[in-house]
């Protein structure tokens, strides 16, 4: 068996995530189209996924349980003022996320990214539109 190509796993994981936000959007009649950002190979700190008010990286390994530190440096570096989303998923276990405390308590201070919760994708699917 040959090697895996892990930028084309990644790819192929971020259309996974980027179609199961269109198939919500679509079903809720949002008018929201997410696609996967090109620019990422070319420019410097890119989220994966182009979606209004959020910065999405995406992660796809065969082994682990639990997201990276860096992986969530990452996102808080590339998000600006939009919400920081980590999404990841190793080999026969489910899709987390990882979103700051504020986007599921919308009194905590916006500001704070180091307060983190992970949650289902598909409990996040549930919030996503609420937070748009």
């Amino acid at each position: 068996m040959g090697k895996i190509n892990s930028r084309n796993k990644g790819a192929s994981f971020e259309r996974e995530v980027a179609k199961h936000l269109n198939t919500l959007f679509e079903k809720e009649d949002i008018d929201i189209t997410v696609r996967r950002n090109l620019e990422q190979y070319q420019v410097k700190d890119q989220g994966d996924l182009q979606l209004p008010k959020h910065t999405i990286e995406c992660k796809r390994y065969a082994d682990g349980n639990w997201y990276k530190d860096s992986w969530w440096e990452q996102v808080i570096k590339s998000c600006g003022d939009t919400t920081p989303i980590l999404i990841w998923k190793y080999n026969h276990q489910p899709i987390r996320v990882c979103v700051p405390m504020y986007y599921l308590n919308p009194t905590l201070y916006k500001g704070n990214n180091l307060k983190t919760a992970v949650i289902k994708f598909e409990d996040w699917l549930a919030l996503v539109v609420n937070n748009l």
